[in-house]
């Protein structure tokens, strides 16, 4: 849940997209602190989370920017976090 919420959160807190690239910048990049408190978490699951997502290859941090690499993998990513989310219910 943390990980949808947060991707969620960095999209849209991207800049504009121009429809031409699957790489957007967050200028300046948000602490973990104030994506946490955005997204009512902790700082801590924050950090793991991006690390993960950094770790992965979809984000990317470049000096005071973040570069969301690839836009429709964290799209992707955080739709079928929400289907995940699901199938268990209905499985319960």
């Amino acid at each position: 849940m943390v990980r949808r919420r947060l991707i969620l959160e960095l999209l849209r807190r991207a800049d504009e997209r121009d429809g031409s690239t699957s790489r957007v910048f967050i200028d300046p990049a948000p602490t973990h602190f104030e994506l946490a408190a955005s997204i009512s978490t902790h700082r801590e699951a924050v950090s793991r989370e991006m690390s993960v997502l950094a770790k992965g290859g979809l984000i990317e941090r470049c000096g005071r920017r973040l570069l969301l690499c690839d836009l429709t993998a964290l799209e992707l990513l955080a739709g079928d976090e929400e289907e995940q989310v699901f199938s268990r219910r209905e499985k319960s």
